[in-house]
């Protein structure tokens, strides 16, 4: 049995159609929707309620989860995939969103309650306030005053406590969008150094959690001082997706199209490989070999899209179309998210003609890099709104380079004389974690600790594919059309529980 070429654009057309970049908020217009939920074994660790801190890059997840989790229709949703958590017997509340509205807590609500020159008495004041309206189903704003006074905090706590148990519930708090929580590092590290030292204190309830979705490099700020922080880093998981979880990802949604034309197609392309159809609640619960094994994800991406990247007897070489888009999609950290990895695919998808005997070509892939790497860029652009302005001036520069070579083009730019600008005129927070004004040498520790860039074994900065793609390098010896040799880091991100 062969594909007819109407089938093969039939999946072609349902991989161009997947929204390209859907962003997720915790509450409001853009939450996560019921149909939207793919659930990897591995992120199970994340919506624990007994897992208070939750860390992962922008694109990850951390929204839609949040948004999952605090609505009934969707945690239901995700209760049928991970039952061991029992997440229908958990009421959820916000305890800061990053936008307001009926349902949200933003930075506004924040600085009314939490003053320029407060101390970290009032921040921790405002953040049992949260916790403490959110078991009142009240805006923290009309708990301050109890939430000052330790004695009545308590007695308020401890008897939502025994109401809560006597109920068989569990209320969980979560707290999204803690990016947003300030413009300067003095204000960021007070508010998330308080927030901590609250989600510690907490742990001395059962019946009453926290859940907070950070940034990695918030959490790894060296700066914060509290004396139970490593313990809390040590029980920490990241959110994280591998390439089984990607590819289960892209063919869940092909499954699931509401095209039934390319659905019949995917179908058929299935039995062509004898593997079976799935319906929804399959996928969902994994019991899907698309979902768990990589040898079966592989043998449908060479049906899709041939096996090599190459063409002719040594077109192994070029690397394999299953392994080529993680290689290149991946950051210093060798961390990929969903976001890149659809948008790679929805760019092949609508890259030239419709081949004859496939649906995406190589040159499609190469192409959705580029893509990719731009929508990437743009991601973290909204989250450091300084990385354009720090990658423009190094956009022709020849990586690796030493870093003497890196740090005057930034010199002979002026781009640290304008980061200070922009940061003294309150534009955003400073790339430099110390307020120290900056240097050449702290401008890259700031992008090595958000995996924009990166040091080799032999000492040279480097930058992976991923973002030398958007910021236009000069590839040596055609890099991003080669195999998937993978350049050695001499740094990592400080290690942590994974979920993966």
């Amino acid at each position: 049995m062969t594909l007819s070429s109407g089938q093969l654009q039939a999946i072609r057309a349902a991989i161009a159609g997947i929204p390209a970049d859907v962003s997720n908020d915790a509450v409001g217009q853009h939450v996560a929707r019921i149909d939207d939920i793919y659930a990897p074994e591995t992120h199970a660790a994340a919506l624990d309620p007994s897992a208070p801190i939750v860390l992962g890059a922008r694109g990850t997840g951390k929204s839609f989860w949040s948004g999952v989790l605090g609505q009934q229709a969707t945690r239901a949703e995700a209760a049928l995939a991970y039952p061991q958590l029992r997440l229908a017997q958990i009421e959820v509340r916000f305890g800061y969103t990053g936008i307001g509205g009926p349902d949200g807590i933003d930075a506004d609500a924040l600085d009314a309650a939490v003053p320029p020159d407060a101390s970290i008495v009032d921040a921790k004041a405002f953040w049992w306030a949260t916790i403490l309206g959110a078991a009142e189903g009240v805006r923290p704003k009309h708990l301050l005053g109890q939430a000052h006074d330790p004695e009545q905090r308590e007695d308020l706590l401890i008897a939502h406590e025994q109401r809560l148990r006597a109920e068989g519930k569990v209320l969980l708090v979560v707290y999204d969008a803690l990016d947003t929580l300030a413009r300067s590092w003095l204000r960021r590290r007070l508010l998330t150094g308080a927030l901590l030292e609250v989600v510690w204190a907490m742990r001395a309830y059962r019946a009453i959690r926290l859940k907070l979705f950070l940034r990695p490099d918030q959490l790894e700020d060296d700066a914060l001082r509290f004396v139970e922080l490593p313990k809390l880093k040590a029980g920490a998981v990241r959110l994280e997706w591998s390439a089984r979880d990607l590819y289960g990802l892209l063919y869940a949604r092909l499954a699931m199209t509401e095209d039934q034309r390319a659905r019949t197609a995917f179908k058929q392309a299935l039995a062509k490989l004898g593997l079976k159809a799935v319906d929804r609640r399959r996928v969902l619960a994994r019991r899907w070999s698309l979902a768990t094994e990589p040898q079966d994800q592989e043998r449908l991406m060479a049906l899709l899209a041939g096996r090599y990247m190459g063409k002719g007897a040594y077109a192994y070489k070029k690397g394999r179309t299953y392994r080529w888009p993680i290689a290149h999609l991946a950051d210093a950290f060798n961390e990929v998210t969903p976001r890149s990895f659809l948008r790679m695919m929805i760019a092949a998808a609508k890259h030239g003609p419709p081949p004859e005997n496939l649906v995406i070509t190589p040159d499609g892939i190469r192409h959705g890099l580029r893509a990719a790497s731009q929508t990437r860029v743009d991601q973290l652009h909204y989250e450091f709104p300084w990385i354009k302005g720090v990658l423009a001036p190094i956009a022709g520069l020849l990586l690796p380079k030493h870093e003497e070579e890196v740090f005057q083009v930034w010199q002979t730019a002026g781009t640290i004389r304008r980061l200070r600008e922009e940061v003294e005129q309150g534009r955003y927070l400073s790339p430099f974690a110390d307020d120290d004004g900056g240097s050449p040498r702290a401008l890259f520790e700031a992008l090595e600790r958000i995996g924009v860039m990166f040091r080799r074994g032999d000492d040279r900065l480097d930058m992976p594919d991923l973002f030398r793609v958007a910021a236009r390098f000069v590839v040596a010896g055609s890099q991003i059309t080669s195999g998937l040799r993978r350049p050695a880091r001499s740094w990592r991100r400080k290690s942590l529980p994974r979920t993966t």
